[in-house]
């Protein structure tokens, strides 16, 4: 992820922050319960560094169509992704990510691992510290992510979903920032997590992942709550 000196500097990053919350740091800030020191709050991601979880409050984008992403920015490709995010960075979840104890998983190893006829096993084996868990709250219950988006393509396997880190570009930064993108569920190198999934693309048949259409209580602008852990053994 990045180069070198990128990762020394989130590294230094996150010791400074550990040590010194709930100390404001840039963008972090204090949660509102000023009486809750675990609490790291960048705008709409919360961080729970005692019982390592995060937390992102979100709306729903669209109520139709085929997905490459499960959150983007308000103002990213809202037109392919579920959940949508304001006031906020995909840097953000990646320093959340790493303020929790995940360890970036490389892009181009996951392409191999997902051409790979064994790769699912090698992810779970070898990878434990790179796999999330994600669960989606409505109105302060636990969602069914098939509520939300559906598999076009037959498949029994739980979802794994990835921390890839994102990459960096030279003089531009976090690539991420630039899309906005946070979650996909088809490849991306830009993109801070990443769908663990041998689909086929979605645009060139009935592949891949599409909304939820058959659920006619989603509306526009609703509000979720995504939960995203380290994924337990």
């Amino acid at each position: 992820m990045g180069t070198v000196t990128h990762r020394v500097f989130l590294i230094c990053f996150i010791l400074t922050v550990s040590f010194a919350a709930p100390v404001v740091c840039g963008e972090v800030k204090q949660t509102v319960n000023a009486d809750d020191t675990n609490i790291i709050q960048l705008n709409n991601i919360f961080i729970d560094k005692k019982e390592k979880e995060i937390r992102i409050k979100a709306q729903l984008a669209i109520k139709e169509g085929i997905l490459e992403y499960f959150l983007v920015g308000n103002e990213g490709k809202t037109y392919e992704s579920v959940l949508k995010v304001v006031d906020c960075k995909p840097s953000d979840l990646n320093f959340a990510l790493l303020l929790i104890g995940c360890k970036p998983m490389n892009f181009e190893t996951m392409l191999d691992l997902i051409r790979d006829t064994d790769g699912r096993k090698k992810l779970l084996k070898n990878y434990k510290d790179s796999l999330l868990e994600l669960e989606i709250i409505s109105a302060g219950k636990k969602m069914e992510l098939q509520q939300l988006m559906l598999n076009r393509e037959s498949t029994t396997d739980p979802l794994l979903w990835v921390y890839t880190g994102g990459i960096f570009i030279k003089d531009h930064g976090y690539a991420g920032d630039l899309e906005l993108s946070y979650i996909s569920v088809w490849p991306d190198p830009t993109t801070p997590v990443n769908l663990f999934a041998k689909n086929a693309n979605p645009y060139g048949g009935d592949f891949g992942f599409e909304v939820n259409k058959r659920n006619t209580a989603l509306k526009i602008d609703q509000n979720f709550e995504i939960l995203i852990r380290r994924k337990q053994p």
